[in-house]
């Protein structure tokens, strides 16, 4: 089986909106990836960061993204910025929502199109000289 870790990672760029229920909490970020299972994002504000805080979730350019996950790690996104970078653990319920997977599947795909056009007009470019 393979683990959470190597899963495919999808890099793009998107808003998000965070909160934290818990500390009543909420601010803007953006992600730098994302797999079926969690992301990598970066948030706008400091809070009291602990693993396994329960983060709530909002991304309008994709409308069956989670909306829970659980921190996993942090560290302070740099010295100018107040925020930090983040990898969250999607909540099982949002990793085997069907939504969420057939957005995956279909953003991974238009990546390979687009990798295999470039490839293909590699070849034929070559070939033509």
């Amino acid at each position: 089986m393979i683990n959470d870790r190597q899963s495919f990672r999808l890099r793009k760029q998107l808003d998000l909106a965070w909160s934290l229920p818990d500390q009543k909490i909420e601010g803007e970020g953006m992600i730098f990836n994302i797999s079926r299972s969690g992301m990598l994002f970066v948030t706008d504000k400091p809070f009291d960061p602990e693993h396994g805080l329960m983060m709530h979730f909002s991304v309008k350019q994709s409308p069956p993204f989670p909306s829970k996950g659980k921190l996993a790690w942090f560290r302070k996104a740099g010295n100018e910025r107040p925020g930090f970078q983040c990898g969250v653990k999607f909540t099982s319920e949002a990793v085997t929502n069907q939504a969420w997977i057939t957005w995956m599947e279909e953003n991974i795909l238009r990546l390979a199109d687009i990798g295999d056009n470039k490839i293909l007009e590699h070849f034929l470019n070559e070939g033509s000289h």
